[in-house]
């Protein structure tokens, strides 16, 4: 029988917290229409970036507004860095690796619920989703020969004989570089990170890969037209960091995202989501304990008005520009 688990999971696949009841059957919500839904929903092929990414992507939703939706449920079809050749690797196996995340704007102040031993078969059966985002693997996503081996045509294919949504459509997510500063602490049980190791491609150096990222995907998704559109949050953290940001402040180890950035990330989702060009003001004000993950001791994050323009600015600099860095007018730290 299939559990739902509360919490967040960490890099090495564990939760925080482990409270269980009986998942609820999805069956009705998979055969009705999108008209008769009313609702938008959202489904990752990825990894725990997508996890930050739609952490607070709910609370964000029941904040601003979901448009003319009722509801938008988000869901995340989790492996640890799970790159795009994993995700066929799994898909011909039909392997259960997978965790599935699943959120909705009417439960705003509550983390995702999450479904163990999933295959990829039952997280797009779960729910008639309206859009799949693909995103690959934390290094993979600047190297052209991840975008140009076969890897997307297999996995749209498999989706698009398995759906429940006959007008399904397809996304990119630009997921973040990783960090370069290497005291960063390593949530993976290795001693040094191998990850680190890849820098060396690009020189040891942040915007070196981030070029490389934009070259990617400008060349092999934007040329693409299966995807609708990108969701160019690597490009909101670049913007951020060249604030008085430092990337301490942006990840919380060797690549997640501290409660800070997943809010950026969250926010730039939200608004290709809801095809919003450029937002006047956040309407979220505080994010409640049971949604952070590194600021701790309280029971609310309740943010100043200099992290509220700093996160408005790097999401619309990032929504007008998102394949190129926009500098931050906020160059002094508080």
């Amino acid at each position: 029988m299939a559990v739902i688990l509360s919490g967040v999971v960490c890099a090495c696949g564990k939760t925080e917290t482990e409270e269980s009841s009986e998942i609820p059957s999805q069956s009705a919500a998979a055969t009705e229409s999108p008209e008769e839904a009313k609702a938008l929903k959202v489904l990752t092929l990825g990894h725990s970036l997508a996890v930050d990414s739609g952490h607070l992507l709910n609370l964000i939703c029941a904040a601003e507004g979901t448009g003319e939706y009722e509801e938008v449920v988000i869901g995340t079809l989790y492996y640890a860095g799970c790159t795009m050749q994993q995700h066929v690797n799994f898909m011909k196996e039909d392997s259960k690796e997978y965790w599935l995340y699943v959120s909705s704007s009417k439960t705003p102040d509550e983390p995702p619920k999450v479904m163990k031993d999933v295959d990829m078969l039952l997280a797009l059966e779960y729910d008639c989703w309206d859009i799949i985002v693909m995103q690959d693997g934390v290094f993979e996503i600047a190297e052209a020969a991840s975008y140009t081996n076969g890897n997307v045509q297999i996995l749209q294919d498999y989706v698009n004989k398995n759906k429940t949504n006959v007008s399904v459509r397809f996304a990119w997510h630009m997921t973040w570089v990783p960090p370069t500063d290497h005291t960063l602490l390593d949530t993976y049980p290795h001693e040094p990170n191998p990850y680190y190791s890849n820098y060396e491609n690009y020189n040891n150096d942040r915007s070196t890969m981030y070029n490389e990222v934009v070259k990617c995907v400008k060349e092999y998704v934007a040329t693409d037209e299966t995807f609708e559109f990108i969701i160019p949050s690597a490009t909101a953290f670049e913007n951020a960091l060249s604030s008085y940001m430092k990337e301490t402040d942006i990840h919380r180890d060797w690549v997640h995202a501290t409660d800070f950035a997943r809010m950026i990330t969250s926010y730039v989702w939200y608004c290709k989501l809801m095809g919003i060009e450029k937002l006047n003001e956040l309407k979220v004000s505080s994010v409640p304990r049971a949604m952070l993950n590194t600021i701790t001791g309280v029971d609310e994050w309740v943010l100043t008005d200099l992290e509220k323009d700093l996160i408005l600015e790097s999401v619309n600099n990032a929504l007008e520009h998102p394949f190129e860095v926009t500098q931050s007018q906020y160059t002094q730290a508080p």
